[in-house]
């Protein structure tokens, strides 16, 4: 007995501190997201053979290691923007009932939504009749998906059991109805490696039926740290896309673009392209060089430039596009500095999220944390996420009114 208190103690530590370990994973993201999929099916093989121990550990069952697998899962998924899109997740557990239980119907994702269901997929029920299989769950997803528009993507966690080629069946009727809108991927409760295998049959099924839907499956100790969890994660749901250029640069006392910097346009059109619901506010820009009033025309100039090179190349809407004229004022570098005044010779280009109430800070595209009114437009690097810009450029040489927050 004193041997065993100090194992069954640290697993029960383990079980207590595991969710709070995960609420820490939260990486800084100066990027955006474009979603692959607006559906996100999950799968949870609760049968009994996955009360079986896991091969690695057999102090901790299959179905312990698939719940904190699901749990990890959802804690590396990247923060959804509401505001761009809605993922809706939903939860089907097979194996413990005659029919599969669908637990949580498909809904807008956060990260706390399964928090009641970590540690209590299963129920116990006995009788004589044949449970649900895999086959079966998927059969349910597939009703789930013929509600809902987009892509979707079904992950599962089971051990392979003795499914059988019923479930390879089932993959292959939802490929031959939804095409391209839905794939499959699967997490094998079995390390895979150092000579521990459980079932080579469950394996080849389960890498089947992701394989005929265009998805695939990993080993669970393939994914166990969390880096690799959450390259697994982002491959199924988005990819990744930053802003590409900021900045347009020109000539002394010259709107003329250069072919240098036309050439960025091109990058920047692919991005407005991508994601429809950003506009893009361009702001021109002088060095010293003449009066107040030459300066805001040639900044104003820069700026149409720039916008009509998006318009009639790269057929970005007109409407999608701001324009304005600081000439002079509000640098971005410091025109008293000879050596950086030059860089001023530019127009500023940024994205734009037209909703009101929302913060906008270009170097972190997605800050939500403060609260402020009107649509706001950043025109230079800011120092802080409280410091916003004006929605409407001042006058050139006016005094800018100190900004509120609540």
């Amino acid at each position: 007995m004193r041997k065993t208190f100090p194992a069954a103690f640290l697993a029960a530590l383990l079980v207590l501190t595991a969710p709070h370990s995960f609420a820490e994973i939260r990486k800084h993201k100066d990027h955006d997201f474009i979603p692959k999929i607006q559906n996100l099916i999950f799968i949870v093989d609760v049968s009994d053979s996955m009360m079986a121990g896991y091969p690695r550990n057999y102090d901790a069952t299959r179905l312990y290691v698939a719940q904190r697998a699901f749990h990890l899962f959802n804690a590396v998924l990247p923060d959804v923007p509401l505001w761009q899109y809605d993922l809706n997740t939903a939860l089907i557990t097979f194996g413990d009932a005659r029919v599969p239980r669908l637990l949580v119907p498909l809904s807008p994702w956060n990260r706390l939504k399964f928090d009641p269901f970590y540690n209590n997929l299963r129920t116990e029920q006995s009788g004589p009749w044949r449970t649900a299989g895999f086959q079966e769950a998927l059969q349910l997803a597939g009703q789930l998906i013929c509600k809902t528009t987009g892509r979707t993507a079904i992950v599962v966690f089971t051990d392979g059991g003795s499914m059988g080629e019923c479930p390879q069946k089932t993959a292959a009727a939802l490929k031959d109805r939804y095409g391209d809108k839905v794939r499959i991927y699967g997490v094998m409760m079995d390390s895979g490696m150092g000579g521990y295998s459980l079932s080579e049959a469950g394996w080849r099924n389960l890498y089947e039926v992701c394989k005929l839907t265009g998805g695939y499956c990993r080993y669970r100790d393939e994914v166990a740290p969390c880096e690799k969890m959450q390259e697994f994660a982002w491959d199924i749901s988005v990819r990744e896309i930053m802003f590409p250029y900021p900045e347009i640069f020109f000539k002394h006392k010259s709107a003329d673009l250069l072919p240098s910097e036309a050439i960025k346009l091109e990058s920047v059109a692919n991005f407005l392209h991508a994601i429809p619901q950003y506009q893009l506010q361009i702001d021109g820009h002088s060095d010293f060089f003449g009066t107040t009033a030459e300066t805001y025309k040639l900044g104003m100039d820069r700026a149409k430039s720039v916008r009509h090179a998006l318009i009639t190349m790269y057929k970005v809407h007109p409407a999608r596009i701001r324009i304005r004229s600081f000439g002079e004022e509000l640098p971005r570098y410091d025109n008293q500095n000879p050596e950086y005044r030059y860089r001023n010779r530019e127009a500023v280009l940024y994205p734009v999220l037209p909703l009101r109430c929302v913060p906008y800070n270009e170097k972190n595209l997605n800050t939500f944390n403060v609260m402020a009114v009107g649509d706001v437009f950043n025109t230079q690097e800011r120092n802080g996420d409280r410091e916003w810009a004006w929605p409407d450029a001042p006058p050139p040489g006016a005094k800018v009114p100190v900004r509120t927050h609540r």
